[in-house]
Protein backbone atom coordinates (compact mmCIF):
# COMPACT_ATOMS: atom_id res chain seq x y z
CA UNK A 1 0.00 0.00 0.00
CA UNK A 2 3.15 2.34 0.28
CA UNK A 3 2.87 2.79 -3.62
CA UNK A 4 -0.84 3.62 -3.39
CA UNK A 5 0.20 6.07 -0.63
CA UNK A 6 2.96 8.17 -2.37
CA UNK A 7 0.27 7.91 -5.94
CA UNK A 8 -2.43 9.29 -3.68
CA UNK A 9 -0.12 11.98 -2.31
CA UNK A 10 1.01 13.16 -5.84
CA UNK A 11 -2.68 13.26 -7.29
CA UNK A 12 -3.90 14.90 -4.15
CA UNK A 13 -0.95 17.60 -4.40
CA UNK A 14 -1.56 18.58 -7.95
CA UNK A 15 -5.39 18.56 -7.34
CA UNK A 16 -4.94 21.06 -4.26
CA UNK A 17 -2.95 23.04 -6.13
CA UNK A 18 -5.63 22.79 -9.08
CA UNK A 19 -8.40 23.41 -6.77
CA UNK A 20 -6.40 27.03 -5.68
CA UNK A 21 -6.23 28.01 -8.73
CA UNK A 22 -9.84 26.68 -9.76
CA UNK A 23 -10.71 28.36 -6.77
CA UNK A 24 -9.32 31.97 -8.00
CA UNK A 25 -10.26 31.30 -11.71
CA UNK A 26 -13.80 31.33 -10.53
CA UNK A 27 -13.28 34.54 -8.23
CA UNK A 28 -12.43 36.17 -11.61
CA UNK A 29 -15.16 34.42 -13.54
CA UNK A 30 -17.70 35.63 -11.25
CA UNK A 31 -16.21 38.94 -10.62
CA UNK A 32 -16.58 39.67 -14.13
CA UNK A 33 -19.99 37.91 -15.30
CA UNK A 34 -21.93 37.68 -11.71
CA UNK A 35 -24.80 35.35 -12.12
CA UNK A 36 -27.15 36.80 -14.79
CA UNK A 37 -28.15 36.67 -18.16
CA UNK A 38 -24.32 35.96 -19.65
CA UNK A 39 -23.50 32.95 -17.42
CA UNK A 40 -26.94 31.38 -17.89
CA UNK A 41 -25.78 31.14 -21.74
CA UNK A 42 -22.32 30.22 -21.06
CA UNK A 43 -23.04 26.71 -18.82
CA UNK A 44 -26.06 25.81 -21.11
CA UNK A 45 -23.35 26.06 -23.81
CA UNK A 46 -21.26 23.78 -22.10
CA UNK A 47 -23.66 21.40 -21.26
CA UNK A 48 -23.76 18.93 -23.92
CA UNK A 49 -19.54 18.96 -24.17
CA UNK A 50 -19.36 18.23 -20.46
CA UNK A 51 -22.15 15.82 -21.21
CA UNK A 52 -19.98 13.95 -23.51
CA UNK A 53 -16.77 14.64 -21.94
CA UNK A 54 -17.81 13.32 -18.94
CA UNK A 55 -18.95 9.90 -20.54
CA UNK A 56 -15.59 9.87 -22.11
CA UNK A 57 -13.30 10.25 -18.49
CA UNK A 58 -15.78 7.50 -17.08
CA UNK A 59 -16.30 4.99 -20.12
CA UNK A 60 -12.32 5.10 -21.41
CA UNK A 61 -10.82 4.81 -18.12
CA UNK A 62 -12.97 2.09 -16.10
CA UNK A 63 -12.98 -0.44 -19.43
CA UNK A 64 -9.64 0.41 -20.80
CA UNK A 65 -7.31 0.27 -17.94
CA UNK A 66 -8.85 -3.36 -16.70
CA UNK A 67 -8.14 -4.41 -20.53
CA UNK A 68 -4.86 -2.66 -20.72
CA UNK A 69 -3.41 -4.77 -17.12
CA UNK A 70 -4.92 -7.67 -18.69
CA UNK A 71 -2.61 -8.08 -21.94
CA UNK A 72 0.39 -6.51 -19.72
CA UNK A 73 -0.32 -10.18 -18.00
CA UNK A 74 -0.71 -12.45 -20.81
CA UNK A 75 0.10 -10.40 -23.99
CA UNK A 76 2.45 -7.59 -23.71
CA UNK A 77 3.33 -7.68 -27.62
CA UNK A 78 -0.08 -7.06 -28.69
CA UNK A 79 -0.38 -4.18 -26.51
CA UNK A 80 0.57 -1.42 -28.10
CA UNK A 81 -1.52 -2.58 -31.41
CA UNK A 82 -4.86 -2.17 -29.06
CA UNK A 83 -3.62 0.73 -27.38
CA UNK A 84 -2.81 2.75 -31.17
CA UNK A 85 -6.00 1.51 -32.66
CA UNK A 86 -8.23 2.17 -29.81
CA UNK A 87 -6.76 5.66 -29.64
CA UNK A 88 -7.33 6.06 -33.81
CA UNK A 89 -11.07 4.34 -33.30
CA UNK A 90 -12.17 6.62 -30.51
CA UNK A 91 -10.38 10.03 -32.05
CA UNK A 92 -12.36 9.04 -35.37
CA UNK A 93 -15.88 8.81 -33.33
CA UNK A 94 -15.24 11.91 -31.19
CA UNK A 95 -14.42 13.83 -34.59
CA UNK A 96 -17.93 12.34 -36.38
CA UNK A 97 -20.09 13.77 -32.82
CA UNK A 98 -18.11 17.26 -32.97
CA UNK A 99 -19.16 17.64 -37.06
CA UNK A 100 -22.81 17.05 -35.97
CA UNK A 101 -23.18 18.84 -33.48
CA UNK A 102 -21.81 21.92 -35.64
CA UNK A 103 -24.47 21.48 -37.98
CA UNK A 104 -26.84 20.97 -35.25
CA UNK A 105 -26.21 23.63 -32.47
CA UNK A 106 -28.88 25.91 -32.48
CA UNK A 107 -31.70 23.00 -32.11
CA UNK A 108 -29.81 20.79 -29.75
CA UNK A 109 -29.89 24.49 -27.38
CA UNK A 110 -33.61 23.99 -27.88
CA UNK A 111 -34.06 20.83 -26.67
CA UNK A 112 -31.54 21.49 -23.60
CA UNK A 113 -32.62 24.97 -22.59
CA UNK A 114 -36.45 25.07 -23.68
CA UNK A 115 -37.18 28.02 -21.58
CA UNK A 116 -34.69 30.47 -23.18
CA UNK A 117 -35.23 33.54 -25.17
CA UNK A 118 -34.40 33.33 -29.16
CA UNK A 119 -31.49 35.46 -28.05
CA UNK A 120 -29.97 33.20 -25.67
CA UNK A 121 -30.82 30.07 -27.45
CA UNK A 122 -28.44 31.83 -30.83
CA UNK A 123 -25.71 33.25 -28.26
CA UNK A 124 -25.46 29.44 -26.36
CA UNK A 125 -25.51 27.65 -30.00
CA UNK A 126 -22.57 30.07 -30.78
CA UNK A 127 -20.76 29.23 -28.19
CA UNK A 128 -21.57 25.15 -28.20
CA UNK A 129 -19.84 25.24 -31.43
CA UNK A 130 -16.56 26.78 -30.21
CA UNK A 131 -17.05 23.97 -27.64
CA UNK A 132 -17.24 21.04 -29.48
CA UNK A 133 -13.87 20.51 -30.69
CA UNK A 134 -12.73 19.63 -26.88
CA UNK A 135 -14.39 16.31 -27.04
CA UNK A 136 -12.12 15.49 -29.48
CA UNK A 137 -8.51 15.89 -27.30
CA UNK A 138 -10.69 14.71 -24.00
CA UNK A 139 -10.99 11.32 -25.82
CA UNK A 140 -7.32 11.34 -26.57
CA UNK A 141 -6.06 13.13 -23.35
CA UNK A 142 -8.29 10.49 -21.21
CA UNK A 143 -6.49 7.47 -23.39
CA UNK A 144 -3.12 8.55 -22.93
CA UNK A 145 -3.81 9.62 -19.03
CA UNK A 146 -5.14 5.40 -18.91
CA UNK A 147 -1.94 4.33 -19.67
CA UNK A 148 0.05 6.85 -17.72
CA UNK A 149 -2.26 5.72 -14.72
CA UNK A 150 -1.59 1.95 -15.91
CA UNK A 151 1.92 2.59 -15.70
CA UNK A 152 2.58 4.56 -12.08
CA UNK A 153 2.97 7.75 -13.84
CA UNK A 154 0.35 10.49 -12.57
CA UNK A 155 2.04 13.69 -12.67
CA UNK A 156 1.71 14.42 -16.01
CA UNK A 157 -1.90 13.43 -16.43
CA UNK A 158 -2.42 15.50 -13.43
CA UNK A 159 -1.34 18.92 -14.94
CA UNK A 160 -4.17 19.91 -16.55
CA UNK A 161 -5.49 20.48 -12.83
CA UNK A 162 -3.28 23.17 -12.98
CA UNK A 163 -3.40 24.04 -16.51
CA UNK A 164 -7.34 24.55 -17.47
CA UNK A 165 -7.62 27.33 -14.03
CA UNK A 166 -4.14 29.35 -15.23
CA UNK A 167 -5.26 29.73 -19.07
CA UNK A 168 -8.84 30.24 -17.80
CA UNK A 169 -7.94 33.15 -15.63
CA UNK A 170 -5.21 34.48 -18.19
CA UNK A 171 -8.21 34.58 -21.23
CA UNK A 172 -10.85 36.07 -18.91
CA UNK A 173 -8.45 38.66 -17.54
CA UNK A 174 -7.47 39.38 -21.58
CA UNK A 175 -10.51 38.89 -23.26
CA UNK A 176 -13.67 39.33 -21.48
CA UNK A 177 -14.28 42.83 -22.40
CA UNK A 178 -14.72 41.79 -25.95
CA UNK A 179 -15.37 38.57 -26.03
CA UNK A 180 -17.76 38.32 -22.76
CA UNK A 181 -17.92 34.36 -21.79
CA UNK A 182 -16.82 33.23 -25.31
CA UNK A 183 -12.90 33.70 -23.48
CA UNK A 184 -13.85 30.86 -20.91
CA UNK A 185 -15.10 28.68 -23.81
CA UNK A 186 -11.51 29.46 -25.82
CA UNK A 187 -9.85 28.93 -22.78
CA UNK A 188 -11.39 25.37 -22.01
CA UNK A 189 -10.67 24.89 -25.55
CA UNK A 190 -6.59 25.86 -25.82
CA UNK A 191 -6.14 24.16 -22.72
CA UNK A 192 -7.23 20.64 -23.78
CA UNK A 193 -4.65 21.15 -26.51
CA UNK A 194 -2.24 22.13 -24.39
CA UNK A 195 -2.64 19.05 -22.51
CA UNK A 196 -2.75 16.84 -25.35
CA UNK A 197 0.19 18.06 -26.32
CA UNK A 198 2.05 17.36 -22.98
CA UNK A 199 0.90 14.04 -23.18
CA UNK A 200 2.04 13.04 -26.47
CA UNK A 201 5.69 14.67 -25.75
CA UNK A 202 5.66 12.63 -22.48
CA UNK A 203 5.49 9.52 -24.35
CA UNK A 204 7.76 10.62 -27.05
CA UNK A 205 10.51 11.61 -24.55
CA UNK A 206 10.44 8.28 -22.54
CA UNK A 207 10.23 6.12 -25.73
CA UNK A 208 7.73 3.75 -24.00
CA UNK A 209 4.76 4.76 -26.18
CA UNK A 210 4.60 2.81 -28.99
CA UNK A 211 1.95 4.31 -30.98
CA UNK A 212 0.57 3.58 -34.95
CA UNK A 213 -2.18 4.97 -37.16
CA UNK A 214 -3.13 1.41 -37.33
CA UNK A 215 -6.76 0.93 -37.15
CA UNK A 216 -7.34 -3.34 -36.06
CA UNK A 217 -11.36 -2.68 -35.21
CA UNK A 218 -11.24 -6.38 -35.41
CA UNK A 219 -8.64 -7.50 -32.92
CA UNK A 220 -9.86 -9.13 -29.70
CA UNK A 221 -8.32 -6.76 -27.25
CA UNK A 222 -10.14 -3.76 -29.24
CA UNK A 223 -13.17 -5.84 -29.60
CA UNK A 224 -13.48 -6.81 -25.70
CA UNK A 225 -13.19 -2.77 -24.67
CA UNK A 226 -16.08 -2.17 -26.94
CA UNK A 227 -17.84 -5.09 -25.70
CA UNK A 228 -17.40 -3.46 -22.08
CA UNK A 229 -17.45 0.11 -23.27
CA UNK A 230 -21.16 0.10 -24.81
CA UNK A 231 -23.05 -1.26 -22.09
CA UNK A 232 -21.35 1.82 -20.13
CA UNK A 233 -21.75 4.22 -22.78
CA UNK A 234 -25.27 3.35 -23.46
CA UNK A 235 -25.87 3.66 -19.56
CA UNK A 236 -24.37 6.97 -19.06
CA UNK A 237 -26.45 8.50 -21.77
CA UNK A 238 -29.26 8.45 -19.09
CA UNK A 239 -27.32 7.86 -15.49
CA UNK A 240 -24.78 11.15 -16.50
CA UNK A 241 -27.48 13.27 -17.65
CA UNK A 242 -27.79 15.07 -14.87
CA UNK A 243 -26.88 18.53 -16.10
CA UNK A 244 -29.32 18.19 -19.30
CA UNK A 245 -32.05 17.30 -16.53
CA UNK A 246 -30.91 20.30 -14.46
CA UNK A 247 -30.63 22.95 -17.77
CA UNK A 248 -33.91 21.77 -19.23
CA UNK A 249 -35.69 22.38 -15.63
CA UNK A 250 -33.68 25.75 -14.42
CA UNK A 251 -33.91 27.49 -17.92
CA UNK A 252 -37.63 27.78 -17.24
CA UNK A 253 -36.96 29.68 -14.42
CA UNK A 254 -35.78 32.94 -13.04
CA UNK A 255 -32.85 34.42 -14.41
CA UNK A 256 -29.96 33.64 -12.60
CA UNK A 257 -30.96 30.30 -10.90
CA UNK A 258 -28.61 28.02 -13.76
CA UNK A 259 -25.66 30.32 -12.52
CA UNK A 260 -26.53 29.83 -8.67
CA UNK A 261 -26.75 25.91 -9.23
CA UNK A 262 -23.56 26.48 -11.51
CA UNK A 263 -21.52 28.02 -8.84
CA UNK A 264 -22.60 26.06 -6.06
CA UNK A 265 -22.28 22.70 -7.98
CA UNK A 266 -18.76 24.04 -9.13
CA UNK A 267 -17.86 24.52 -5.39
CA UNK A 268 -19.11 20.73 -4.78
CA UNK A 269 -17.17 19.75 -8.18
CA UNK A 270 -13.94 21.32 -6.77
CA UNK A 271 -14.15 19.69 -3.24
CA UNK A 272 -14.82 16.40 -4.09
CA UNK A 273 -11.95 15.77 -6.25
CA UNK A 274 -9.59 17.06 -3.41
CA UNK A 275 -11.18 13.86 -1.78
CA UNK A 276 -11.47 11.41 -4.27
CA UNK A 277 -8.87 11.62 -6.99
CA UNK A 278 -5.43 10.86 -5.10
CA UNK A 279 -7.30 7.81 -3.40
CA UNK A 280 -9.29 6.75 -6.41
CA UNK A 281 -6.79 6.82 -8.93
CA UNK A 282 -4.20 4.90 -7.17
CA UNK A 283 -6.88 2.29 -6.46
CA UNK A 284 -7.81 1.32 -9.43
CA UNK A 285 -5.64 -0.41 -11.20
CA UNK A 286 -4.76 -2.49 -8.17
CA UNK A 287 -8.43 -3.51 -7.64
CA UNK A 288 -8.18 -4.26 -11.48
CA UNK A 289 -4.74 -5.99 -11.09
CA UNK A 290 -6.26 -8.24 -8.35
CA UNK A 291 -9.50 -8.58 -10.26
CA UNK A 292 -7.54 -10.10 -13.20
CA UNK A 293 -5.68 -12.60 -11.04
CA UNK A 294 -9.35 -13.67 -9.44
CA UNK A 295 -7.90 -12.55 -6.00
CA UNK A 296 -11.21 -11.61 -4.59
CA UNK A 297 -10.37 -11.28 -1.21
CA UNK A 298 -7.46 -8.22 -1.87
CA UNK A 299 -9.62 -6.17 -4.35
CA UNK A 300 -12.44 -6.38 -1.25
CA UNK A 301 -9.20 -5.18 1.65
CA UNK A 302 -7.87 -2.34 -0.99
CA UNK A 303 -11.67 -1.35 -2.08
CA UNK A 304 -12.44 -1.15 2.01
CA UNK A 305 -9.59 1.07 2.91
CA UNK A 306 -10.59 3.08 0.01
CA UNK A 307 -14.25 3.58 1.16
CA UNK A 308 -13.28 4.35 4.91
CA UNK A 309 -10.78 6.98 4.29
CA UNK A 310 -12.98 8.80 1.72
CA UNK A 311 -15.66 8.77 4.16
CA UNK A 312 -13.53 9.88 6.92
CA UNK A 313 -11.94 12.83 4.99
CA UNK A 314 -15.38 14.03 3.51
CA UNK A 315 -17.26 13.93 6.92
CA UNK A 316 -15.93 17.44 8.42
CA UNK A 317 -16.05 18.64 5.01
CA UNK A 318 -19.72 18.26 5.43
CA UNK A 319 -20.23 19.47 8.86
CA UNK A 320 -17.63 22.13 9.09
CA UNK A 321 -18.67 23.82 5.53
CA UNK A 322 -22.30 23.70 5.80
CA UNK A 323 -22.25 25.55 9.15
CA UNK A 324 -19.71 27.93 8.45
CA UNK A 325 -19.33 28.04 4.87
CA UNK A 326 -21.45 31.36 4.11
CA UNK A 327 -18.56 33.80 4.54
CA UNK A 328 -16.07 31.34 2.36
CA UNK A 329 -18.91 31.98 -0.71
CA UNK A 330 -18.80 35.45 0.07
CA UNK A 331 -15.09 35.39 0.31
CA UNK A 332 -14.66 33.54 -3.08
CA UNK A 333 -17.69 35.18 -5.13
CA UNK A 334 -18.92 38.30 -3.93
CA UNK A 335 -17.52 41.78 -5.76
CA UNK A 336 -18.34 43.65 -8.90
CA UNK A 337 -20.87 41.23 -10.65
CA UNK A 338 -21.87 39.06 -8.07
CA UNK A 339 -24.12 40.54 -5.37
CA UNK A 340 -25.06 39.64 -1.81
CA UNK A 341 -28.29 38.09 -3.12
CA UNK A 342 -25.95 35.60 -4.75
CA UNK A 343 -23.78 34.83 -2.27
CA UNK A 344 -26.74 33.56 -0.23
CA UNK A 345 -28.70 31.74 -3.14
CA UNK A 346 -25.66 29.71 -3.54
CA UNK A 347 -24.94 29.12 -0.15
CA UNK A 348 -28.38 27.47 -0.06
CA UNK A 349 -27.91 25.22 -2.89
CA UNK A 350 -23.89 24.63 -1.78
CA UNK A 351 -25.74 23.72 1.50
CA UNK A 352 -28.04 21.13 0.03
CA UNK A 353 -25.08 19.84 -2.39
CA UNK A 354 -23.04 18.71 0.67
CA UNK A 355 -25.64 16.37 1.89
CA UNK A 356 -24.67 14.13 -0.92
CA UNK A 357 -20.61 14.53 -0.86
CA UNK A 358 -19.83 11.85 1.38
CA UNK A 359 -22.01 9.74 -0.87
CA UNK A 360 -20.48 10.53 -3.83
CA UNK A 361 -17.21 10.45 -2.53
CA UNK A 362 -17.39 7.07 -0.84
CA UNK A 363 -19.08 5.86 -3.98
CA UNK A 364 -16.54 6.58 -6.24
CA UNK A 365 -14.30 2.91 -5.48
CA UNK A 366 -16.97 1.52 -5.17
CA UNK A 367 -18.39 1.95 -8.61
CA UNK A 368 -14.98 1.10 -9.87
CA UNK A 369 -14.82 -1.87 -8.25
CA UNK A 370 -17.74 -3.09 -10.77
CA UNK A 371 -15.78 -1.51 -13.49
CA UNK A 372 -12.19 -3.74 -12.30
CA UNK A 373 -14.39 -6.82 -12.57
CA UNK A 374 -15.96 -5.89 -15.95
CA UNK A 375 -19.62 -5.96 -14.40
CA UNK A 376 -20.47 -2.99 -17.10
CA UNK A 377 -23.91 -3.79 -17.53
CA UNK A 378 -24.43 -4.41 -13.82
CA UNK A 379 -23.70 -0.86 -13.12
CA UNK A 380 -24.93 0.53 -15.99
CA UNK A 381 -28.45 -1.15 -15.10
CA UNK A 382 -28.33 0.27 -11.56
CA UNK A 383 -27.29 3.93 -12.98
CA UNK A 384 -30.06 3.96 -15.08
CA UNK A 385 -32.24 3.45 -12.30
CA UNK A 386 -31.00 5.84 -10.40
CA UNK A 387 -30.95 8.79 -12.73
CA UNK A 388 -34.84 8.18 -13.60
CA UNK A 389 -35.03 8.46 -9.94
CA UNK A 390 -32.81 12.11 -9.75
CA UNK A 391 -35.20 13.17 -12.80
CA UNK A 392 -38.90 12.31 -10.60
CA UNK A 393 -37.16 13.77 -7.62
CA UNK A 394 -36.66 16.68 -9.85
CA UNK A 395 -39.83 17.15 -11.42
CA UNK A 396 -41.93 16.05 -8.26
CA UNK A 397 -39.67 18.99 -5.95
CA UNK A 398 -38.82 21.88 -8.67
CA UNK A 399 -42.65 23.66 -8.23
CA UNK A 400 -42.28 23.96 -4.30
CA UNK A 401 -38.37 24.66 -4.21
CA UNK A 402 -37.62 25.94 -7.16
CA UNK A 403 -34.05 26.25 -8.24
CA UNK A 404 -33.35 24.43 -4.74
CA UNK A 405 -34.79 21.38 -5.86
CA UNK A 406 -31.77 20.61 -7.94
CA UNK A 407 -29.44 19.83 -5.23
CA UNK A 408 -32.37 18.63 -3.02
CA UNK A 409 -32.71 16.13 -5.99
CA UNK A 410 -28.90 15.63 -6.43
CA UNK A 411 -28.42 14.75 -2.46
CA UNK A 412 -31.28 11.97 -2.75
CA UNK A 413 -29.84 10.72 -5.67
CA UNK A 414 -26.28 9.91 -4.77
CA UNK A 415 -27.47 8.28 -1.01
CA UNK A 416 -29.57 6.28 -2.44
CA UNK A 417 -26.86 5.18 -5.52
CA UNK A 418 -24.56 4.65 -2.62
CA UNK A 419 -26.89 2.31 -0.78
CA UNK A 420 -28.03 0.76 -3.72
CA UNK A 421 -24.67 -0.09 -5.64
CA UNK A 422 -22.43 -1.04 -2.07
CA UNK A 423 -25.35 -3.87 -1.30
CA UNK A 424 -25.43 -5.18 -4.72
CA UNK A 425 -21.63 -5.53 -4.81
CA UNK A 426 -21.98 -7.17 -1.69
CA UNK A 427 -23.46 -9.85 -3.08
CA UNK A 428 -21.85 -9.79 -6.18
CA UNK A 429 -18.35 -10.49 -4.70
CA UNK A 430 -19.86 -13.02 -2.02
CA UNK A 431 -17.54 -13.58 1.04
CA UNK A 432 -16.51 -11.99 4.11
CA UNK A 433 -16.03 -8.12 4.18
CA UNK A 434 -14.64 -6.13 6.86
CA UNK A 435 -17.04 -3.74 9.25
CA UNK A 436 -18.09 -0.37 8.59
CA UNK A 437 -20.91 0.85 10.13
CA UNK A 438 -19.25 1.59 13.66
CA UNK A 439 -16.55 3.40 11.38
CA UNK A 440 -19.34 5.42 10.06
CA UNK A 441 -20.63 6.58 13.35
CA UNK A 442 -17.45 7.08 15.11
CA UNK A 443 -16.32 9.25 12.06
CA UNK A 444 -19.64 11.47 11.75
CA UNK A 445 -19.34 11.59 16.20
CA UNK A 446 -15.94 13.32 15.77
CA UNK A 447 -17.21 15.59 13.20
CA UNK A 448 -20.16 16.65 15.40
CA UNK A 449 -17.44 17.04 18.68
CA UNK A 450 -15.28 19.22 16.23
CA UNK A 451 -17.98 21.58 15.22
CA UNK A 452 -19.65 21.69 18.63
CA UNK A 453 -16.25 22.87 20.16
CA UNK A 454 -15.45 25.73 17.80
CA UNK A 455 -18.95 26.94 17.92
CA UNK A 456 -18.46 29.26 21.21
CA UNK A 457 -15.28 30.99 19.16
CA UNK A 458 -17.95 31.57 16.65
CA UNK A 459 -20.68 33.38 19.09
CA UNK A 460 -17.54 35.55 20.70
CA UNK A 461 -15.38 36.50 17.57
CA UNK A 462 -18.49 37.06 15.00
CA UNK A 463 -18.66 36.14 11.20
CA UNK A 464 -16.47 37.12 8.37
CA UNK A 465 -14.75 34.68 5.80
CA UNK A 466 -11.16 35.20 7.24
CA UNK A 467 -12.62 34.06 10.81
CA UNK A 468 -14.76 31.67 9.21
CA UNK A 469 -11.83 30.11 7.60
CA UNK A 470 -9.81 29.55 10.90
CA UNK A 471 -12.50 27.62 12.49
CA UNK A 472 -12.84 24.94 9.64
CA UNK A 473 -8.86 24.91 9.87
CA UNK A 474 -9.09 24.41 13.44
CA UNK A 475 -12.46 21.95 13.12
CA UNK A 476 -10.69 19.54 10.93
CA UNK A 477 -7.99 19.29 13.21
CA UNK A 478 -10.05 18.90 16.19
CA UNK A 479 -11.90 16.01 14.05
CA UNK A 480 -8.09 14.56 13.11
CA UNK A 481 -7.08 14.35 16.88
CA UNK A 482 -10.49 13.40 18.42
CA UNK A 483 -10.36 10.35 15.95
CA UNK A 484 -6.74 9.66 16.51
CA UNK A 485 -7.02 9.91 20.38
CA UNK A 486 -10.18 9.46 21.11
CA UNK A 487 -11.27 7.10 19.07
CA UNK A 488 -8.21 5.25 17.83
CA UNK A 489 -9.47 5.70 14.06
CA UNK A 490 -7.33 3.79 11.69
CA UNK A 491 -7.26 6.44 8.55
CA UNK A 492 -6.10 9.11 11.47
CA UNK A 493 -3.18 6.76 12.16
CA UNK A 494 -1.98 6.25 8.77
CA UNK A 495 -2.62 9.92 7.60
CA UNK A 496 -0.32 10.82 10.70
CA UNK A 497 2.11 8.08 9.58
CA UNK A 498 2.14 9.61 6.25
CA UNK A 499 2.59 13.36 7.01
CA UNK A 500 5.36 12.39 9.39
CA UNK A 501 7.61 9.90 7.21
CA UNK A 502 7.09 13.28 4.55
CA UNK A 503 8.17 15.67 7.17
CA UNK A 504 11.16 13.47 8.07
CA UNK A 505 11.90 13.15 5.08
CA UNK A 506 12.18 16.62 3.95
CA UNK A 507 14.26 17.78 7.11
CA UNK A 508 16.58 15.20 6.34
CA UNK A 509 17.38 16.70 2.93
CA UNK A 510 17.20 20.06 4.51
CA UNK A 511 20.36 18.90 7.11
CA UNK A 512 22.35 17.11 4.70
Amino acid sequence: MSKIARSSLIVTVFTLLGLGLSFLSHVIIAAHFGAGKDMDVFLAATTLPFFITNILSGSLNFTFIPVFAEYREKEPSEIWKVVSSFINLNTLAALAVCVIGLVLARPIMNTIAPGFSEDKLARSAELLRWLLPVIIFTAINELLASVYYSNQRFVIPSLNKVISPVLTMAYVLAFHANLSTKSIVLAMLTSSIVQASLLILGFARSGEFRYSFVLDYKHPGVIKIVKLMTPLVLGMLIYKATPMVDAFFLSSLPSGSLSHIGYAGKLIGAILPIIVSGISVSIFPAMSRYAAAHNLDALKGVLSKGVRMLFFLSVPIVVLLGIYGRPVIQLIFERRAFTPADTTAVYYAFVIYLLSLSAAAAGAPVAQAYYSIQETKLISFLSVVLMLLYTMFCFLLIKPLGYLAIPAAYALYYNCAILTTTLVLRKKLGGNWPPMSSFFLKSSAAALAAACLIYPLTRLTGGGAPVSAVFCATGFILYFIISKTVLSLEEADSIWTLFKDHLLSRFALWTR
